[in-house]
């Protein structure tokens, strides 16, 4: 009797995985290649702070080309995660930071972090190198280093799990 349940639980795992491959093969992308990898632990040396829609995270960036010619690949994340348990997984991360909840340190910019934390001022590009700083006032100084401009915000940018999956 043990044998046929087994077999029968078997099937169903089988049915339940092959389910959910369907599942997330139809909600794919078609376009993009999605690089983002699971957020890492700030003592990795290996990975770097983005700014990007979610606020700043801590990620590692594979990079195009030969191994050292600096080339990052940088995509447009189109989806909100706010719900998803990265989210969550942000306090577990970041915690531990002084700056948490908020970002105050060297990142690069990504596109669509440019136009959401800092309305997008003229001539900052994805790719950019900026630097976030606290003021007295708890307004927040960005410095574009490519540029040497700076703009203040009014709001923080919060610090957030840059998981993608």
């Amino acid at each position: 009797m043990n044998t046929w349940r087994s077999r029968w639980q078997l099937v169903v795992l089988a049915l339940t995985l092959i389910a959910g491959t369907v599942a997330v093969a139809q909600n794919t992308p078609t376009t993009n290649t999605y690089f983002v990898c699971p957020t890492v632990s700030t003592n990795n040396g290996n990975g770097m702070w983005v700014i990007g829609y979610h606020g700043g995270y801590y990620v590692l960036v594979p990079k195009k080309g030969e191994i050292n010619d600096g080339s990052k690949v940088f995509l447009t994340i189109p989806v909100r995660v706010f719900s998803l348990a990265q989210v969550p997984a942000g306090w577990g991360l970041y915690s531990s930071l002084p700056s948490y909840p908020n970002f105050v340190a060297t990142a690069t910019l990504l596109a669509e972090g440019i136009e959401r934390w800092l309305a997008s001022p003229a001539g900052w590009q994805e790719g950019d190198m900026a630097v976030v700083a606290t003021n007295s006032d708890r307004t927040y100084t960005v410095t574009n280093i490519r540029l040497a401009q700076q703009i203040v915000i009014n709001s923080p940018i919060p610090l957030a799990s840059g998981a993608v999956w």
